[in-house]
């Protein structure tokens, strides 16, 4: 990777790249999906890795198909929210172009997160560049685990930004190998150096720790503690309402379903409403019980729940409720 002189040669001065994955709650910021993740590696122009950084980020709202970016709600509890990560990541980002595998994706977020708290970046179609649309004018495929395939580079942590980041970085140099005399490389160095002058500054912001994802030792031991909550023991944690000791669901009871479950929330309404107890669309003081995909969710519903001291379970919880069976 980097072999090339001629990267080495013609971009001597430029900063060169930020390779950046964001993990999200969905698919369109324009819905109101946020990230919640970011993984950044820094390229040399010249294809050497450099540096690399990655915080979670706190959204205060459902985060999405936990299945897909395996974060569970209870490890943002502590993350900054991008206010506090903007300014550092305005450093980070100055300068460099910006890439991505995918890059309309991602960029999509960046813009949105940064327009929320009132800032334009320079970030456009001549300072970033898109690994994807590349590999697949080089090399014939399109996925980034089809092109890390076709490379031999290891991403044994899909999905994690970090991880995600730094394959599309090592991806980045075996690009620049394949094809270094590319007129675009020279193109996106210069439009980035010269857009690097007109970020903004976000002085009023302030700056916060950034929060890497826990390893998965430390997160299953999370996990633990969230699913010991969610079926009743105590919460370790002090986030939500207590759950009452022998605690059991009676006709009429009020429930509210929160998040994107295992089980299709139309066969849970119909099957819970078929034991006598009604499903309501949003959190009153007359609910009982809020079911979330997540007990630790930051949705309005969730939030709302522990205003009013509602007990909120995890999804298991209520499949044993139903085995268990209804009080009359």
């Amino acid at each position: 990777m980097g072999s090339s002189l001629f990267p080495i040669l013609t971009y001597v001065n430029s900063k060169g790249y930020a390779v950046v994955d964001f993990e999200t709650t969905g698919l369109n910021p324009a819905r109101g999906d946020r990230a919640i993740e970011i993984g950044l590696v820094h390229v040399a122009p010249d294809g050497t890795l450099e540096d690399e950084h990655e915080t979670l980020i706190r959204v205060h709202r459902d985060i999405g198909a936990q299945w897909i970016h395996h974060i569970s709600a209870v490890e943002l509890i502590h993350a900054p929210e991008f206010e506090g990560i903007a300014r550092e990541l305005r450093d980070l980002l100055a300068g460099r172009v910006f890439v991505a595998h995918n890059v309309a994706f991602d960029s999509k977020f960046l813009l949105s997160e940064y327009r929320r708290l009132g800032a334009d970046i320079p970030v456009n179609s001549h300072t970033m560049l898109c690994t994807m649309k590349l590999s697949r004018s080089l090399i014939g495929v399109g996925s980034l685990a089809d092109c890390c395939r076709e490379f031999g580079i290891d991403n044994e942590d899909a999905h994690s930004a970090l991880s995600d980041a730094h394959a599309t970085a090592l991806l980045l140099g075996r690009l620049m190998d394949a094809d270094p005399k590319w007129s675009g490389w020279r193109r996106r160095l210069d439009a980035a150096e010269e857009a690097g002058e007109h970020w903004p500054e976000l002085k009023s912001l302030e700056r916060r720790e950034w929060l890497p994802r826990r390893s998965h030792v430390e997160n299953n031991l999370q996990c633990m503690i969230g699913g010991a909550s969610a079926i009743g023991a105590d919460d370790a944690t002090g986030f939500n309402p207590p759950l009452p000791k022998d605690f059991r669901l009676h006709v009429g009871d009020k429930i509210v379903l929160t998040g994107s479950m295992r089980q299709r929330r139309s066969d849970w309404e119909t099957e819970l409403e078929s034991m006598g107890l009604e499903v309501r669309p949003s959190v009153t003081k007359q609910v009982r019980l809020v079911v979330a995909a997540d007990p630790y969710s930051e949705s309005t519903k969730a939030r709302k729940a522990r205003d009013y001291g509602i007990p909120i379970v995890a999804e298991h919880w209520l499949e044993q409720a139903m085995v268990n069976g209804i009080d009359y």
